[in-house]
């Protein structure tokens, strides 16, 4: 950093403290975060005279309909702008490396897998501060979505502003997101070919059927199900006939997962778990995947009418679907996946009731408009709080 730069920083620092503003706390995992920008090196990359992350700068800006945009990396002291579109040259200068104390991407780190949106800087207690900064930029807009790497970790953001407050729609926080996702992927692959010894594999997943290097997806569409009252059933049925019971459903399940494209991750007791959008990344995974869950729920019953017929008890079934980020690979031989987003999709389903579709309010967002749904308010989830959730009843 030159003399000029150095005493900018100190000054910006201190104005930051005058103003009040509180730095986010230093993340758990902050040495191998930052560990991880280096490894991929791109603090040392020169992204503006690359037309990849120029467009999607570009790209960010005219789908948030945003003036100003930016690709920023946050190591353990500074934000470091890697490239902007809506810029003056003297703005470009000013903020190409700032300290991370009073930027507003730092707040990425609380909640590093989620995307950051501040739709009135000037109200939202972490950022009505800043205003009081004699460099303040004049902002009052602000969203980023996290660049996460494919070990997890989050390095920054890419991220669109504005003078005056505002809000993004679903589809535009959803296009930032996946444009975030395309810049960590041009960084890995640049990564990949600048070191093709490298034994660890960064791609994005290809042959479900080889070893599967753990890897981080931002988007997934978790599917649980289990039948109620199962233990009863156990002390009710001959072993033979239990086993042959599940199988026969386990097996209509697999065959509806591969119609839609969904990947079965496994089963554990009489519970049936699977994924979509996961290893491919196909767009449409929640509508594929609700379309799946209808099915589940369609041949349940129809297997049901039948064991009436033979004088049998039915199987009662609850389903639960929930979108958001995981982590997906193999553990040993066995492909599993892992994450927060995979603990509230088993909470969705065990609150759900008999024969019924139960979704999240993040899976309700992506198909609202092609679906018939009933809108179950606020529910209680097991250590998970309060969070809106709906059933599905059919698909358009």
């Amino acid at each position: 950093m030159s003399f000029i730069k150095n005493q900018i920083f100190k000054f910006a620092k201190s104005q930051g403290v005058k103003a009040g503003i509180v730095p986010v706390k230093t993340p758990e995992n902050e040495k191998s975060r930052v560990e991880e920008v280096n490894r991929l090196g791109i603090l040392n990359k020169d992204l503006e005279r690359d037309r990849r992350f120029n467009n999607i700068t570009q790209i960010a800006a005219y789908l948030t309909d945003c003036p100003k945009s930016s690709i920023n990396i946050l190591d353990d002291k500074f934000q470091i702008t890697k490239g902007n579109y809506g810029f003056n040259v003297l703005q470009s200068t000013l903020f190409e490396q700032a300290p991370r104390d009073i930027t507003l991407c730092q707040y990425i780190l609380e909640t590093p897998k989620e995307q950051l949106i501040i739709n009135d800087i000037d109200l939202d207690v972490r950022t009505k501060n800043m205003k009081n900064m004699v460099i303040a930029p004049e902002l009052r807009f602000y969203a980023g979505s996290p660049l996460i790497t494919s070990k997890g970790f989050t390095i920054g953001t890419l991220c669109v502003m504005d003078k005056k407050p505002g809000k993004l729609e679903h589809f535009q926080a959803e296009g930032l997101r996946l444009l975030a996702d395309q810049v960590i992927s041009f960084c890995e692959i640049d990564y990949q070919n600048s070191n093709e010894t490298n034994d660890e594999n960064i791609n994005t997943i290809e042959n479900s059927d080889v070893n599967l290097e753990a890897n981080y997806f931002s988007s997934a569409s978790i599917l649980f199900t289990d039948f109620i009252g199962f233990t009863k059933i156990t002390e009710t049925i001959e072993p033979g006939e239990l086993i042959a019971t599940l199988d026969e459903f386990f097996i209509g399940f697999d065959k509806i997962c591969k119609k839609y494209k969904i990947k079965k991750v496994k089963t554990i007791g009489d519970s049936y778990m699977a994924v979509g959008g996961v290893p491919e990344g196909y767009p449409d995974h929640p509508k594929q995947t609700c379309l799946a869950a209808l099915d589940i729920a369609e041949f349940v019953n129809g297997m049901n009418i039948q064991r009436k017929v033979l004088g049998k008890e039915p199987w009662k079934i609850r389903i639960g679907i929930h979108t958001g980020p995981i982590i997906a690979g193999n553990s040993g031989e066995n492909f599993d996946i892992w994450g927060d987003s995979v603990n509230i999709a088993s909470r969705i389903e065990s609150s759900g009731e008999e024969g019924k579709v139960h979704i999240s309010n993040a899976t309700f967002k992506f198909i609202e408009e092609i679906c018939d749904s009933e809108s179950r308010g606020d529910i209680e989830l097991k250590n998970k709080g309060s969070m809106k959730t709906y059933f599905l009843n059919s698909l358009n």
